[in-house]
């Protein structure tokens, strides 16, 4: 089971714009996204033309995007659409998960990468997080390290990261799997004050100018759930 929802009240309307050629995965999304809100308006493109210009005419609440669509060139194609919407953020949804492709998506400035083979619950769970602001990137994403259990680092943190307390690297690896401040202190048992005085810390230490950045350097250092 997914853990519990970000604190967030349900906004009343929301736009969505999802993006993908194959009409039997719209359909099956298209049930989970009615949850996000009281109203969800969807649109639905089924290329790279069409999904760019959309996104560019309408400006959506939240765009969901297929790598493989016609016209796509790969995760490179999140840069067009942070430029042409800058304030929306996009996610990525696959078939097939390439690490290097979830860390170039960070860099671009994706808001998360979704498998298509998550449950409907985990697929609403992450899109309310980033409905929230926050970025989702599980550690499941990327290989080895990945599991359900309890944080923990998966090898010895070294540079500016050797500076990170146990704590530090225990909301680290949370922060990894996408967790919210409030999972995070539930998971640890600490406030959500604790939990952000850490995120700063954190930052502070390793360079990081957000969760994002921060969640991408610790996956190339190593850290994860």
């Amino acid at each position: 089971m997914p853990p519990d929802e970000p604190a967030m009240d349900k906004v009343a309307t929301i736009r969505v714009l999802l993006a993908d050629d194959h009409a039997l995965l719209r359909d099956g999304i298209r049930p989970f996204l009615t949850d996000l809100a009281d109203h969800v308006d969807i649109m639905e493109a089924v290329d790279f033309d069409s999904a760019l210009g959309m996104a560019s005419e309408h400006s959506p609440d939240l765009l969901l995007l297929d790598l493989k669509m016609p016209g796509m060139a790969g995760v490179e194609t999140v840069s067009a659409f942070r430029k042409a919407c800058p304030e929306v953020p996009v996610v990525i949804i696959t078939g097939q998960v390439v690490r290097e492709d979830v860390l170039r998506a960070m860099e671009l400035g994706a808001s998360g990468y979704l498998p298509k083979a998550m449950s409907g619950a985990s697929f609403v769970h992450a899109l309310r997080l980033i409905l929230s602001g926050q970025p989702y990137f599980s550690a499941h994403l990327l290989g080895p390290g990945g599991g359900d259990g309890d944080a923990a680092p998966a090898q010895q943190p070294t540079g500016r990261f050797a500076d990170l307390t146990n704590r530090e690297v225990q909301v680290l690896s949370l922060l990894v799997r996408g967790e919210s401040n409030k999972e995070i202190g539930l998971h640890l048992g600490l406030t959500e004050i604790t939990v952000k005085s850490h995120m700063r810390s954190i930052f502070k230490k390793i360079g990081a100018a957000n969760r994002t950045q921060a969640v991408a350097m610790a996956i190339q250092q190593g850290i994860s759930a």
